[in-house]
């Protein structure tokens, strides 16, 4: 344990501790009553902390302290009768009130198809808001080779020529390759180009006392995205803790869970270290939960059972092994994007029926591979727009990588989908298959 406990108020109360890292730890205090989290929120108040903020989501209330460097957040659960008490040293709060800004456009919100030739993962979104700043989710894979490039062009035509690119926000779910790649490269290529007033994420530490089946293969991306933040001290990193409402221009933002939330269940599912935010756009809900398995999954039923209604719905780590059936019950999306191929949409769609239940909810559903998808807000049933297909899966390529075989009949199918779909004809298939 670090001294970081001796810098706020003793907590009279039993307690757990979890050490988020980066200089960060969580008190987890069970079976308590509101009545102490207000007392304890005036000690804080007492010892010379400032509070800067205070919300409610649905039954959960929160408020945030600020004392110097350090931030602390404390969280009060109706569900469950707990207290979480995060003791931030490198404490960053986001914009928790809004700003004014000059309005230009009306909001888009895209999913962004990822190139998926050699990989069928990696998920990208990209908001823009009515100021013309954008607001961007995740990154693409290593293997998609030249997103960072298409990023950059898809944003560049959609700034004025004597502008750089103004990215409001870009937020990262969690650490894996597929969610933070193409950022590392977009930085490394393109930061002349472009200003981006913060980054948004709580990665799950290195260290985690579960972290045996992932730690070492992850080691490598975070060093390479950490080096690339060092490399950008002009850029600032706001760590994400739940209960955070805040504000870019007209987009409103929900910190509804992160790994800190987890503790003291299993978190050896990596993907359940995912931070899940709640988008609100003119009036349009959006969830993005990450690669939020079950066990952020139960948090978030039992924690937001009516506020996780949503318009439109991200599907959980890429419609595979995620959110749970009641999740997509309570969210009741009329939208699901899947950051996904139709490849593996097809072979998850029988293993995991939460997909089709989430689809047999909605009026639509879209799959990343099959084009970019473009989503005027406030959303309205009809006005999507379906970009050309620019990418095909190689399927030389995915055997190779992952040894997926598939027969003719379906290669014949898919390429014939996608040629209708406004994809430019490939050589290596005019022969057929």
């Amino acid at each position: 344990m670090s001294d970081l406990i001796n810098k706020i108020p003793s907590i009279d109360a039993e307690k757990l501790i979890y050490p988020s890292g980066d200089g960060c730890e969580v008190y987890l205090l069970k079976n308590v009553k509101f009545e102490y989290f207000v007392s304890y929120c005036s000690k804080l108040n007492e010892i010379g902390f400032d509070c800067v903020n205070k919300n409610k989501i649905e039954n959960n209330f929160f408020e945030f302290y600020k004392k110097g460097n350090i931030a602390v957040c404390v969280g009060y659960y109706d569900c469950d009768k707990t207290i979480r008490i995060v003791v931030d040293e490198k404490g960053s709060f986001p914009p928790f009130n809004p700003k004014n800004y000059n309005v230009k456009n009306d909001s888009t919100f895209w999913q962004f198809e990822v190139d998926h030739s050699l990989i069928d993962c990696g998920m990208c979104y990209i908001l823009k808001l009515s100021s013309g700043a954008f607001f961007i989710i995740d990154s693409p894979h290593t293997y998609s080779i030249n997103d960072c490039e298409r990023i950059h062009k898809f944003l560049r035509e959609r700034t004025p020529q004597n502008e750089k690119i103004h990215i409001a926000g870009w937020f990262f779910s969690h650490g894996h390759e597929d969610h933070i790649a193409q950022f590392i490269s977009f930085l490394n290529f393109y930061s002349e180009d472009t200003v981006i007033d913060a980054l948004y994420f709580n990665f799950v530490s290195m260290d985690h006392r579960d972290g045996g089946d992932w730690m070492e293969s992850h080691r490598g991306y975070y060093k390479l995205f950490f080096d690339a933040l060092n490399n950008h001290p002009e850029i600032p990193v706001i760590r994400l803790h739940t209960g955070e409402t805040f504000y870019l221009d007209n987009l409103k933002v929900d910190v509804l869970c992160s790994h800190e939330d987890v503790f003291p269940n299993d978190n050896s599912n990596y993907n359940d270290s995912s931070v899940v935010i709640m988008l609100t756009v003119d009036g349009t809900k959006l969830l993005i939960p990450g690669d939020a398995g079950h066990e952020e999954s139960y948090i978030l039923e039992a924690r937001y059972p009516d506020y996780l209604k949503s318009d439109i719905v991200q599907s959980a780590h890429h419609g595979h092994f995620g959110t749970t059936e009641n999740f997509y019950r309570l969210v009741n999306a009329r939208v699901v994007l899947f950051p996904v191929t139709q490849i593996m949409f097809d072979g998850d769609f029988d293993r995991y029926p939460e997909n089709k239940f989430a689809i047999d909810l909605a009026d639509e559903y879209h799959i990343a591979s099959n084009g970019t998808v473009e989503i005027p807000l406030p959303y309205k049933k009809g006005d999507l727009k379906l970009y050309p297909d620019e990418t095909f899966e190689s399927f030389k390529g995915v055997n190779d990588l992952w040894s997926y075989t598939y027969t003719a009949e379906y290669k014949e199918k898919l390429y014939k989908e996608y040629l209708a779909r406004g994809g430019k004809p490939l050589e290596e298939y005019k022969n057929g298959f």
